[in-house]
This record gives C-alpha cells, sequence and structure tokens, in this order.
C-alpha cells in the first residue's frame, strides 16, 4: 500500500493548477489554506503532472528571459 501522501500533490499557485488543468489532468479537491485566503488545489501524483509541471517552469522561466 503506497502512503497516503505520496498520493496527491498539493499547488498552491492558481497560474499552475490552471496550466495543469489545461493540459488534462483533474483536479482532486480544492481546498482552503489555512495560512492566508488562498487556495490549496490537490492533484494526482503522476509522472506525467510533475513533467507538466517541469514544462511550466521552463517556459515561465523562458518568458522571462525574453523580457530581458
Amino acid at each position: 500500500m503506497r502512503n497516503r501522501e505520496t498520493n496527491f500533490i498539493t499547488i498552491y499557485r492558481q497560474r499552475l493548477a490552471g496550466f495543469l488543468m489545461l493540459h488534462g489532468f483533474v483536479l482532486i479537491k480544492l481546498l482552503p489554506n489555512q495560512t492566508d485566503n488562498r487556495n490549496r488545489f490537490l492533484f494526482a501524483n503522476t509522472l506525467a503532472l510533475r513533467d507538466c509541471i517541469d514544462k511550466w517552469q521552463i517556459q515561465k522561466l523562458e518568458g522571462i528571459n525574453n523580457i530581458e
């Protein structure tokens, strides 16, 4: 049996959550964050999801480099 903590990834950035959903990943649960008025987005922890997060980070860095 897998550890319950490894079944989900918590995303704290709304833009990243939206990017993931636009790429076909299903939002499991939307939870309020206890420390501020933001939300937490829970997704299934898969290799494809982590690859998509890496792709988002690369695109974000490329956008910053193109501005300079």
